[in-house]
């Protein structure tokens, strides 16, 4: 990439960032804000009782609430993934009677300074009686198992199974089996900024504004007016900036309820800020799944046949983004490859943990390991290269758009054997395997290891979201407003939260209206100014749905601008062009009035082409007809240290095609920053508990990420298959990274190790400890 390639693609926002000039919730300032303290359960799984009266007579504080306090007020909070069938909790912000998991809220303390509601907190009681508690799937599904609801028949929230072809004679044909279990671990998402909240009462229109740090702001104002029982005009949800939230951010919380609740109850600003040790407890984490997965293989390396289950572990309640995990795992199970016979099954449980929500990958990462995994060992026992096997079972390019057996996923488009050569190519994959095998024969536990993938992207459309359980449309509005000045703003219902997106939209805007990018400005983050949005920053779908909403309005602009050009230069429409921020006759550089002349007259409107309406601005919504499929694949080198099992990442080559790369500095930022997050996922990073149900991680001293010494050279290598459903042909690439990455790691472990970590490897993460005793 050049020099001005760069520059062209330079992210204006970074600089502020960089500076420590970025602004959170914790940053803003509100006269007289009262603070809040959220007093959270210290079991796992008890009937309480909760007494504030000490609490409510501490010095400074205002208000001390309670679960009975506000259950004839609030109403139980809604589901985003609301499948048929599924069982509700009737969860509300508070616990009422018993609580179900360390860190769910039981009291909500009210103050005039953090001081005084920390200390009045301390006075809560809150009296246990201890209830059996439930901390695996497995616990959960026996027939004995205590239940966490009694209006309940058991611990299931929901379950279901997708069947394609005849699977049952696939795997009596087979010649060779493959079957295991295979655990992704709980990890969480460790955000830089932990969730905070500031609810602002004005008395001018008798309403709340909540700055809250949340990827889905309409959904936020949503939750808020659905529980509080007010018009959503009352509702304002602003967001600030956003330092990370990987999904765990994409659901409404109990807090910002709460806080709004209070402020208008108090008609007050009150604010509260999560601290570090509450977000291990009671911000959403990700994964915690188990797939059991069996593969029928052909002698020849064909894949025969499928059979899965998944089973995600919940935690304690199903309201967050509820069952959807697993739903999309299921839609993912057949990956990149033609399987004709497939039985897919989903069950979610509740156990007495943290409830869990979004992750980056969304259950891809979980079925990608087993399949993965199940594929290398498939190799192996057919000693057929692992390359190739996957080769011989790729859907063909040709062949697309193409469902999958069960008619839950349809690859849309893509290249994947040409994919795969170019990362073969750039890992030097032959000489590779001679080298792993040439250090192993020296004594060393060196290998190498593949996994390949494909994700959904630009989660929609509405009708798919409506036949899938999804409370929110999968749309995008966008509004494109020329200034007088000739200069350009965009509102937009998408949330930047370290991702890039405004810097995406501004460049589509200005491309598509040949403007330099900064005449752009992104307005987002307000639901009385900014477009509604049907799903929140989520489901990498900022790009290609947020992006062609912006392209489309843009060219509606772009429709006005030349017409009022044209009427200008008194020239025919169909003569004249718009390039480099300006209308010219196309021909006649001397014919030509700038964009901001264009702007002007339009504002001023003294002479206008016949039926044209002052002002330029336009508003439009993209609905996408489809999911867009991202794919790739990751090799891997690793080295095993046979006294300690500390697992040495050496070489990462990763090739991904995310359709056509708007930005392609922000693409390698998103695509390496998974990566990192996937070496974490496969070595480092889990949420342990006791055997009665405490959390082991509450602060960084028990958590292990990887530092900037774990993370290896990495190349990448890029496709771009634009997507035949969009606009822009962009495809999502925010979650990319992070999918193939621990199947990879796993295998090349596997590769180094040989037969005696078939199993170890099964189970992510693959600890230091575990590795030593093979």
């Amino acid at each position: 990439m050049t020099r001005g390639d760069t520059e062209h693609f330079a992210r204006p926002s970074a600089a502020r960032f960089i500076e420590g000039r970025g602004h959170y919730v914790a940053d803003i300032v509100a006269a007289g804000a009262l603070h809040a303290v959220i007093v959270r359960s210290v079991e796992a799984h008890a009937d309480i009782t909760v007494d504030v009266a000490a609490a409510k007579a501490a010095p400074g504080v205002l208000l001390v609430l309670s679960g009975p306090d506000i259950a004839p007020l609030f109403e139980p909070q809604p589901i985003v993934w609301n499948v048929a069938g599924q069982r509700r909790s009737g969860l509300r912000a508070l616990a009422v009677g018993r609580v179900r998991y360390v860190g769910e809220p039981v009291a909500a303390v009210v103050a005039e300074s953090p001081e005084a509601a920390r200390h009045a907190a301390t006075l809560v009681r809150v009296d246990y009686a201890p209830r059996p508690v439930v901390l695996s799937p497995d616990a959960a599904l026996r027939e004995d198992a205590p239940r966490l609801y009694e209006d309940w028949p058991d611990n299931i929230v929901a379950s279901a199974a997708w069947d394609g072809g005849d699977v049952d004679a696939a795997f009596a044909g087979a010649d060779t089996v493959v079957a295991g279990s295979y655990v992704s671990g709980r990890v969480a998402a460790h955000s830089l900024e932990a969730r905070a909240v500031l609810a602002v009462y004005d008395a001018a229109w008798d309403g709340v504004t909540v700055h809250t740090s949340t990827q889905a702001p309409h959904q936020v104002r949503e939750a808020i007016a659905h529980c509080l029982r007010v018009p959503e005009h009352r509702v304002r949800v602003m967001v600030p900036d956003v330092g990370g939230a990987f999904g765990s951010k994409s659901c409404p919380y109990a807090e910002e309820i709460l806080l709004a609740h209070i402020s208008l109850r108090l008609r007050a600003a009150v604010r509260w800020i999560e601290t570090r040790a509450e977000a291990f407890v009671a911000a959403v984490p990700g994964r915690d799944e188990t797939v059991d997965l069996a593969l029928a293989m052909a002698a020849d390396g064909r894949i025969l046949g499928l059979k899965s289950l998944i089973t995600l572990d919940k935690g304690a309640e199903p309201y967050a983004t509820s069952v959807g995990a697993a739903w999309a795992g299921a839609m993912m199970m057949t990956g990149a490859y033609r399987i004709e016979n497939v039985h897919v099954g989903v069950r979610v449980v509740v156990t007495n943990k943290t409830p869990t929500g979004a992750y980056r990958g969304y259950g891809t990462p979980e079925v990608n390991f087993a399949l993965e995994r199940a594929l290398d060992e498939a190799a192996r026992r057919l000693g057929i290269d692992p390359a190739e096997l996957r080769r011989r079972n790729f859907v063909p390019a040709e062949a697309m758009p193409c469902p999958s057996a069960t008619g839950l996923l349809l690859l849309d488009s893509g290249r994947y054997a040409e994919m795969l050569d170019l990362a073969l190519k750039a890992f030097d994959y032959d000489r590779q395997i001679v080298l792993a095998s040439e250090a192993r024969a020296a004594g060393q536990a060196a290998g190498i290891g593949m996994a390949f993938y494909v994700e959904p992207t630009n989660l929609g459309p509405s009708a798919l979201c409506g036949m899938i359980g999804i409370r929110s449309g999968g749309f995008d509005v966008a509004n494109v407003r020329m200034e007088p000045g000739g200069q350009v703003v965009v509102f937009t219902g998408q949330t930047p939260m370290g991702q890039g997106v405004e810097t995406v939209l501004q460049s589509i805007c200005a491309d598509e209206l040949s403007i330099p990018v900064e005449d752009v400005t992104v307005i987002h983050g307000d639901t009385q100014a900014c477009s509604y949005t049907g799903y929140g920053s989520g489901g990498s779908r900022g790009t290609g749905i947020g992006g062609s909403a912006v392209m489309i309005a843009a060219g509606k602009v772009r429709e006005k601008v030349l017409a009022i050009g044209a009427h200008l230069l008194e020239a025919d429409p169909a003569e004249v062009e718009l390039t480099q921020g300006g209308v010219q006759v196309r021909g006649d550089g001397a014919r030509r009035v700038s964009v901001a002349e264009v702007a002007r007259a339009a504002y001023l409107a003294h002479s206008l082409p016949t039926g044209t309406e002052p002002g330029i601005e336009a508003r439009a919504t993209f609905d996408p007809a489809s999911l867009a499929i991202t794919y790739g694949v990751a090799l891997a080198r690793v080295e095993v240290d046979n006294e300690t099992g500390l697992v040495d990442v050496q070489h990462i080559v990763f090739g991904h095609d995310c359709g056509r790369q708007v930005n392609p500095v922000l693409v390698e930022g998103q695509v390496v920053g998974g990566i990192v997050q996937g070496i974490g996922a496969a070595l480092y990073e889990e949420l342990r508990y006791d055997a009665r149900g405490q959390p082991q991680v509450l602060s960084m001293r028990e958590y292990d990420i990887p530092f900037a010494a774990d993370v290896p050279r990495i190349d990448l290598v890029h496709l771009e298959t634009p997507s035949p459903f969009f606009p822009n042909g962009a495809k999502g690439v925010g979650e990319s990274g992070v999918i193939p990455i621990p199947a990879a790691i796993a295998n090349a472990i596997r590769d180094a190790l040989g037969d005696r970590a078939a199993d170890i490897v099964n189970r992510l993460p693959i600890r230091p400890e575990n590795l030593i005793k093979y």
